[in-house]
């Protein structure tokens, strides 16, 4: 019990950024909650008389969605310690092992659920609607949503083109379908407490029987292997050494994902204005590529007579060439699912240009991390997420001006020139000590 309680509270503060996002979303959670549960009713929004400011009441009412999400966050080393464990010398010495380390990764979803349940819950306090049924559905949403989160933080974490487009598919599984849920409220819940159940007892069975299944599956992946002919065949070191080679297998792969999220979105009136959101989302899935990289040139540096800036352009050539790929793919989906959607041709001639700025702001994100993830890096990413989705809400609203969009598009590729310079600087002055393989998953989270 005690080592499981060990787990848990690493997770939520493994890294000094960890510990702050966690106490940060546990204060604007439950000091959000109370504000809005004992303050007067906030009518701004609706004209009436209120003595806060339109702004003052936005904060007020967003506080507690933005606890919910650091606090969630903030588990985010979860994926990458439960994936280093795993593989351990740490389960053979610790008695049961496996079990408590599965236990501590269902007891830190089971809590960030019953966080978010219970801060959406205190939204509808005041309300004549039965609390008791709005945390049953809450909770049951937001543990489907949340297993599927931490599944896609590891797949990303992983760097390759499969974890990228397997990252993808449940990226489309945690972003479409609570929408449903909160389209239609009458939904049954069967759909994800169904998914719970099948995605924890697969994952429990996997885990738990991994040591005796490790010599079947090794064996079957040689004959596999054998079966197909699967040979080395000779390519680019660099796009080997950091994981760009076979660019067309998430450059293809994303289609299904994309297609399955437009079938179930057209369902619901407001899809066309969430289309370039969601791909927005889409695009910079590249980044968690980039983050890697200078941990895996490593070797390439080692291997190669480059200095450090050339090593840097070798690398930001290769992912140019990778991004072109994927960056295409998404082009082509934009306009054919627009136009099958009937999208306003401003906004799929604005969006294709948001595609490219997501894809290219993702990579020299990822580019910059040399070292462990510091809090400066944190912050900045997090303005480059809420940049981009700022102006993919602007490209999707008829009503902005298209001056006012021109204007989020070149601010947001300048803010992509001055990440190519720090990344570039950064680069000359690598320090090898500090970018280890050892780094990679304290870095990931």
């Amino acid at each position: 019990m005690k080592a499981t309680a060990r787990l848990i509270y690493t997770y939520f503060t493994g890294t000094a950024l960890l510990r702050f996002i966690t106490l940060a979303g546990l204060v604007a959670g439950i000091g959000g909650a109370a504000l809005n549960l004992y303050l007067p009713p906030l009518t701004g929004g609706s004209g009436n008389p209120t003595r806060f400011s339109l702004a003052q009441e936005a904060v007020i009412f967003l506080l507690p969605v933005a606890g919910l999400l650091c606090f969630v966050f903030g588990a985010s080393l979860l994926p990458a310690m439960f994936a280093r464990l795993a593989s351990s010398h740490y389960l053979y010495v610790l008695p049961h092992g496996r079990t408590k380390l599965l236990a501590s990764a269902f007891a830190t979803v089971a809590l960030a659920s019953l966080f978010a349940a219970g801060v959406v819950t205190l939204y509808y306090y005041k309300t004549p609607l039965v609390l008791d049924l709005i945390f049953q559905r809450a909770f049951a949403v937001s543990f489907a949503t949340t297993s599927f989160l931490y599944v896609v933080l590891w797949l990303t974490g992983k760097g390759g083109p499969i974890g990228l487009l397997l990252g993808t598919f449940v990226m489309v599984a945690t972003l479409v379908l609570p929408l449903k849920f909160i389209a239609t409220p009458s939904t049954s819940l069967a759909i994800p407490w169904t998914a719970c159940v099948l995605l924890w007892t697969t994952f429990a069975a996997g885990f738990l029987l991994a040591p005796r299944l490790k010599a079947s599956l090794g064996r079957l992946r040689q004959t596999l292997a054998q079966l197909t002919g699967s040979t080395y065949r000779g390519g680019g070191e660099v796009d080997f050494l950091i994981g760009t080679a076979r660019p067309w297998t998430l450059a293809a792969g994303q289609i299904v994902p994309i297609a399955i999220a437009t079938y179930i979105m057209s369902l619901a009136s407001w899809a066309p204005l969430a289309w370039a959101f969601f791909l927005t989302i889409i695009s910079v899935t590249t980044g968690a590529v980039a983050s890697l990289a200078a941990t895996r040139g490593r070797a390439l540096w080692l291997r190669a007579r480059w200095t450090r800036a050339e090593l840097f352009r070798h690398v930001e050539n290769a992912f140019w060439r990778y991004n072109c790929y994927t960056l295409g793919v998404l082009l082509l989906l934009l306009v054919g699912i627009g136009d099958w959607l009937a999208l306003p041709t401003r906004v799929l001639a604005f969006g294709m240009g948001l595609l490219a700025l997501g894809s290219t702001l993702s990579t020299y994100i990822g580019l910059i991390v040399t070292a462990r993830i510091g809090w400066r890096d944190a912050v900045l990413a997090v303005i480059v997420i809420l940049a981009l989705m700022r102006t993919a809400m602007h490209v999707s609203s008829p009503t902005t001006p298209t001056a006012t969009i021109v204007a989020y598009e070149v601010g947001l590729a300048a803010l992509a020139l001055l990440l190519r310079e720090l990344a570039r600087r950064r680069w000359s002055r690598l320090d090898w000590m500090l970018c280890r393989p050892d780094t990679s998953v304290r870095a990931s989270a």
